[in-house]
């Protein structure tokens, strides 16, 4: 159950930092200075990735749950590389 929570909590910061950045593209707001924005909406990223990183590498968990993390993190590292590689949104 505290795997499944952690997975929850790195999806919603991934969500989080996609409002941000379609936000911001969007001009649902304006900030005077973009970067932070770019700085929190990528740490938000990392943290998530951090956090499949820390589920993946226990011991002694399920497959099924394992499986999950490494999805959650594929995509977290494909969404970074495409917003702050690319620049894509």
């Amino acid at each position: 159950m505290k795997h499944k929570s952690l997975q929850t909590i790195s999806l919603v910061l991934v969500m989080i930092s996609l409002i941000l950045e379609v936000g911001y593209d969007q001009a649902w707001f304006e900030l005077n200075n973009p970067q932070a924005l770019f700085g929190v909406s990528l740490a938000l990223v990392l943290i998530s990735m951090s956090i499949n990183v820390k589920i993946i590498r226990t011991l002694g968990i399920k497959p099924h749950t394992r499986k999950t993390s490494q999805l959650a993190l594929v995509i977290a590292a494909l969404y970074a590389v495409a917003v702050f590689g690319l620049e894509l949104i």
